[in-house]
Formats: structure tokens, C-alpha cells, sequence
């Protein structure tokens, strides 16, 4: 269970922690234990017992403690690759080979006892798999606490150490060689400062690890380039930024949101803003005079927007569902800006989440919620029509908007979606939506997608295969991300 959890949390900053990522990390566990299972029996049958159960367990803690010193360089194979099959591939290298011999410990452990003890079979068996089940249940409970508080190299190698330990008793000589290699590896691994580290991207700029935090839903790091702009990256894909110089937004999409949602709602008194990121949308809210409801899942993404990226505002710890499933108040707007590293959150997309924001919006409220794709490119579409076919189900007027700046050869953009009871307030501004100052005027200049919803299936919390329809566009974005802030501190 720890090398399983251990491996998810080498992925996860790389190809995320969608239900996808973690069925081929429990795929190749359960293949890897069968064949060890199957080869332990075998060998034990003609090698004996004990023998067999200690050489696998030995071979299983070295090379346990050596997976984190395959992290770079199978990362920097695979991360350009498909998510799904580079996640086959990592989760092959890393965690077959070691569970491929420890899952023969315990065939091997129950010939070795039941002819030692000359008890019998059942007896053994029974003995055997209750330790291993409350082990696993020790290891399930210990990773977790492990690879959130220590750094994740330290917590393979203690592994490692900790399954050599018990062999000192079962077989001397060979665990006091696995206890000698893997704790020779753990010395390396003490600590893990990263934080100040620098690397150039392929334009030559300057990118430094400013900081690095774990969370129960990911890997949190800040990085500046060129002294310059400052990002929060969450599994390794951007989530916002500020410029160092006076903390002003790296980028127009919170004004795209606002500007969309005074489209709907001339003058909105307050708002309710679900995902907090850098908390630069927020920020923006309440200096234009609303008052602002801010909802977070991650309590590590609210830290990190305080201290790094000026957020002072006050922030929920919550699901935005389940937020809004126990308040009874009401909002002029609810924005949705909501990101898991490059997914959306998919119970914030369904028919019945619309329906949490149609009960909580005032009369003349709209929804405006940003999703990240592309209109044109086919294999990103269906996700944007399946959001908008969803949002049509429970209101009335659903307008979507690509970002008018961005141009047609670009592999994704902001795709700003509008829901309401009401049509669009104000009618298309005059002018040309390249021409104008701001992305919010850029906008009012717009005319909103046509058959943006043709084709979509509706998304329900039954059936919402967001992730799948989302992937490419997460790989895109993997991909953008590595343009400009270089591995080295994305990921190391």
C-alpha cells in the first residue's frame, strides 16, 4: 500500500490524480502481486520457505528504496507523453518490479512456517494474512502522514528500511544486507530543501522554486521567472499568477469572468466565487465594492494565496457542492473557476450542480463559470458541449464565450460560460474585439458561440465523464506549462 500511494504521488504532479491515473496505478498493482503471488508459491515448493521469503522481501525493500532515484529520469521520459500511456509506463517501472517480490513473501512465508512449526496450513495462512492485512492497514494510514509531512524520497527509503528490519530475525545475513544498502540510502534523503532552486527554460529565463507544499489533493509549488511574475502551480500545471512589481494579474481571465457577469448583472452586490487559486478574482471583486463569498476545497491553496500572492480576503475550507448544499443564502453572481491542476472538478459540471446555482442565485443572477479548451480543435469540443447541453438543461439562457483574443492557431483558450434565467443584458458593444483595451470590453463586443452545445451529453452526477473529455486538454496544458517554467522545478 505504500509503494501503490507512494507512485500516485510521483504521478500526480504530472499526469494528475483523475479516476483514469488511479485505476492504472491499481491495475498494475494488482497484476504485479498476482504474478509475485503465483512465482512465490512456485519457488518456495522447491527452494524452501523461508529462503524464498526472505531473498523477495530483501529484493523488495532495495528496490523500494530505490524508486525515488528513478523519479527524474523515467519523468523526464514520459512527461510529454499521453496521459494514459505514460502512466502506464511509470506505474510498470516503479511499482512492478518491487511488489512483484514482496507479493512472493507471503506463499513463500506460509510453506517456510507450516513446515517449521509443523502446523498446519490453514492455521499458518490465516496468521499470515491477518498480520498482512493489519500491516497494509498501518501502511495505508502511515503513507498517508508520510508522503504529506516528509519529504517523498524519505518516506520510500524509511519503507524500504522498515521491510529489511524483520528479516535480521528471519535470516540474518540477508537482512543485514538489505538493512545496510537501504539504510545507506536513507542517509542521502534526511532532508529535501528545494525551495530556493533555480533552472533556465528553453528561452534562457530564469525560474526559481520560491516554495513547494503537499496537500491531500496534490503538490503545491510557487515559482518566479525572471524575477518578474509569480505563478501558484498545482500538479504541475499553472493556476494563476501576479507580477512581482505591484501584484497586478499575469493574466486577463479574471476580468473576462467579471466582465461576462456584468453582462448579465448590471451592478451585482455580491458574489460567490468557487475555487480560490491566487485569489486574484476575488481580490478584483472586492475592489470594485461586492462583497464576495469565497469557497475552497484545498486548505494548502488558501495558505499559499495568502502568503505568497496577496490574498486577505476570508475563504471557506469546503466542496463548493457541498457548500452550497448547506448554506441558505443567495448571490447575485456565483463564479466558477475551479481547477484540480489541469481538470475541472467534475461534480461542479453536472446537471445537478446547475441546479445548486439556479436555487441559489437572486432574481436577475447569472452563473459564470470558466472552462479551459478549445471550440475548434474536435477532440476538446465535446467537453465544452456537454458543459453548455448540461448548463441548458436548467436554465433558459446559456451563452458561451472563447476568449476573442486569442487566436484560432492556439491550441486552447479560456471558454467563459454564462447562465441565467435572463437573456444577456446588454447588447453587443460596438467595435472590434481585438481593438479593445481590456478582455471584459473585449467581450461586450462578442457574439456568443452558436451551437456551442450541439452533440453535448448531459453531464449528471450518475454519469459525468468530464475527466475523459478533459484530457486532452490537460495534456495540452502540461505542455504550455513546460514552455515557460522549466522541470527541473515543475516537478523536482
Amino acid at each position: 500500500m505504500v509503494v501503490e500511494l507512494g507512485v500516485a504521488r510521483i504521478l500526480t504532479p504530472v499526469f494528475g490524480g483523475s479516476i483514469a491515473v488511479w485505476a492504472i496505478v491499481i491495475a498494475t498493482t494488482m497484476l504485479a502481486l498476482a504474478l509475485g503471488y503465483s512465482v512465490g508459491g512456485y519457488l518456495a515448493d522447491r527452494w524452501g520457505g523461508i529462503r524464498v521469503a526472505s531473498l523477495a522481501a530483501g529484493f523488495g525493500a532495495l528496490l523500494c528504496a530505490l524508486t525515488p532515484y528513478l523519479r527524474r529520469p523515467l519523468i523526464t521520459a514520459v512527461v510529454e507523453w499521453p496521459t494514459l500511456t505514460g502512466t502506464a509506463l511509470a506505474t510498470l517501472v516503479l511499482i512492478a518490479p518491487p511488489l512483484f517480490f514482496l507479493g512472493q513473501v507471503s506463499p513463500a512465508l506460509i510453506r517456510g512456517l507450516a513446515d517449521t512449526r509443523r502446523a498446519g496450513v490453514g492455521g499458518t495462512a490465516g496468521k499470515v494474512y491477518a498480520i498482512s492485512t493489519v500491516g497494509s492497514l498501518a501502511g495505508t494510514l502511515g503513507a498517508v502522514w508520510l508522503f504529506l509531512y516528509f519529504p517523498m524520497a524519505l518516506g520510500f527509503v524509511a519503507t524500504g528500511l522498515l521491510l529489511a528490519l524483520p528479516l535480521l530475525r528471519l535470516n540474518p545475513a540477508i537482512g543485514a544486507v538489505a538493512a545496510l544498502v537501504t539504510a545507506g540510502l536513507l542517509i542521502p534523503n534526511l532532508s529535501e530543501e528545494t525551495s530556493g532552486q533555480t533552472a533556465f527554460n528553453s528561452d534562457g529565463r530564469e525560474a526559481r522554486l520560491v516554495a513547494k507544499q503537499t496537500s491531500a489533493y496534490g503538490e503545491l509549488r510557487v515559482i518566479e521567472l525572471d524575477d518578474r511574475y509569480r505563478y501558484l502551480v498545482v500538479n504541475g500545471t499553472d493556476q494563476g499568477g501576479i507580477s512581482t512589481a505591484d501584484g497586478t494579474s499575469a493574466y486577463d481571465f479574471d476580468d473576462g469572468l467579471l466582465g461576462l457577469g456584468r453582462l448579465f448583472v448590471h451592478q451585482p452586490r455580491d458574489a460567490l466565487v468557487i475555487g480560490l487559486g491566487a485569489g486574484l478574482l476575488s481580490r478584483k471583486l472586492e475592489a470594485q465594492g461586492v462583497r464576495v463569498d469565497t469557497v475552497e476545497l484545498d486548505p494548502a491553496v488558501v495558505q499559499m494565496a495568502r502568503r505568497y500572492f496577496g490574498f486577505d480576503g476570508h475563504a471557506t475550507v469546503a466542496d463548493g457542492r457541498r457548500y452550497l448544499q448547506r448554506s441558505r443564502a443567495n448571490w447575485d453572481l456565483i463564479l466558477v473557476d475551479a481547477f484540480l491542476g489541469g481538470n475541472p472538478p467534475w461534480q461542479l459540471f453536472t446537471r445537478e450542480a446547475f441546479a445548486l446555482y439556479r436555487s441559489h442565485l437572486r432574481q436577475g443572477g447569472a452563473v459564470v463559470l470558466n472552462l479551459i479548451g478549445s471550440h475548434l480543435d474536435p477532440a476538446q469540443r465535446p467537453a465544452l458541449a456537454a458543459v453548455a447541453a448540461t448548463a441548458e438543461a436548467e436554465f433558459p439562457h446559456v451563452e458561451v464565450y472563447p476568449d476573442p483574443w486569442v487566436g484560432d492557431d492556439y491550441p486552447t483558450r479560456n471558454l467563459f460560460i454564462a447562465a441565467a434565467r435572463h437573456p444577456r443584458l446588454r447588447p453587443k458593444a460596438l467595435g472590434r474585439p481585438g481593438s479593445a483595451n481590456t478582455l471584459d470590453q473585449a467581450l461586450a463586443r462578442s457574439r456568443a458561440l452558436a451551437g456551442a452545445s450541439a452533440g453535448g451529453r448531459i453531464l449528471s452526477d450518475d454519469a459525468a465523464p468530464l475527466g475523459p473529455l478533459t484530457r486532452r486538454t490537460s495534456e495540452i496544458l502540461r505542455s504550455r506549462t513546460l514552455e515557460y517554467l522549466p522541470m527541473d522545478v515543475l516537478f523536482f
